[in-house]
């Protein structure tokens, strides 16, 4: 056999496939006293991915720019030249198929886009509708605040009032005239009519009348001094008390009292016709949800609450600084 021959039958035979990194990688982590899945968890990996690289088993379909950055990251941690162990990994047979095979098709997400807008959508009207509903309940309950609770009585009209009772007009009788001056001819002379009898008027006697009169006029000055004898001493007003703080109502009023130490006197929907005594430091912070249906009282005199609108909260402080 000549040389030609020789060197023709060398270049026919297979060459022997080149070693991936794996065993050098694996090699190095063994050095440290590393486990797979200490490189896993230190390289924010899969343990999947590091036996594939430690066995230089590699899957079709993985983009190879993903394959080179899991090698690279894994040398540079054990500590081997990231440039040998890309060079080996370059020369591993089979990366041609590798290449050739390209990344895995991507999954289109066009279905989950319009499911996310839909959701979106979904969620903004919800919104929407909540917030309506919400800005209807605080309008309705401005409206119940705002009129205080207040209970009108319904105005009748003119034509349902009760008339007033006309004037009595007295019962007198008019004298009707005699038939003989009736039939009498104007101009003649009548006789004048003669009583058939003439009765004297019932009168008493001029000394007793006078005596009655004497007796009423002297009873008169000791009958008023009995009676300003009998009426009663007036009682001396009570002092004043700068920490009682006095409130009457007329109708329904939400009320809430505080005193100068922040003490909560009274809170709550008052009725009408009740009273409240309330004890506590002065100056006290009242807020009225209805002024027109209270009073208050503080060191006996009342305070002025004319100067708050009706159906509108008042807020004031007693007494005013």
């Amino acid at each position: 056999m000549t040389i030609n021959e020789e060197q023709q039958q060398a270049g026919d035979e297979p060459q022997t496939p080149t070693t991936g990194p794996g065993a050098l990688l694996r090699q190095a982590r063994e050095g440290r006293g590393w486990s797979q899945n200490e490189v896993a968890r230190r390289l924010n990996l899969r343990v999947a991915v590091i036996e594939s690289i430690d066995g230089d088993h590699y899957k079709a379909g993985v983009a190879m720019t993903f394959l080179r950055g899991y090698v690279k990251a894994y040398a540079r941690l054990v500590g081997v030249s990231e440039q040998q162990a890309l060079a080996a990994f370059d020369g591993m047979a089979g990366m041609e198929q590798l290449r050739s095979a390209g990344p895995a098709p991507m999954q289109s997400f066009s279905k989950k886009t319009r499911q996310q807008a839909s959701d979106k959508w979904l969620k903004r009207i919800s919104w929407l509708v909540l917030l309506g509903l919400l800005a209807s309940l605080v309008f309705w309950w401005w409206q119940n605040s705002g009129s205080g609770y207040i209970t009108r009585e319904p105005e009748l009209p003119e034509s349902s009032l009760p008339a007033e009772p006309a004037p009595a007009v007295p019962d007198t009788a008019v004298p009707a005239p005699d038939a003989a001056e009736v039939a009498a001819p104007a101009g003649e002379e009548q006789p004048a009519a003669v009583p058939a009898e003439v009765t004297a008027p019932d009168t008493a006697p001029a000394d007793v009348t006078e005596t009655a009169e004497t007796v009423e006029a002297s009873s008169e000055p000791v009958q008023a001094e009995a009676a300003e004898a009998a009426k009663p001493e007036p009682e001396p007003a009570p002092a004043a008390d700068p920490g009682l703080l006095v409130l009457n109502f007329t109708a329904d009023c939400w009320i809430k009292v505080t005193d100068a130490q922040g003490r909560v006197l009274s809170e709550g929907v008052k009725t009408a016709a009740d009273r409240l005594e309330l004890r506590g430091t002065p100056p006290f912070r009242l807020v009225l949800g209805a002024p027109q249906a209270a009073s208050v009282e503080y060191l006996n005199q009342a305070v002025d609450l004319t100067a708050f609108r009706a159906g509108r909260v008042a807020r004031l402080t007693v007494p005013q600084s």
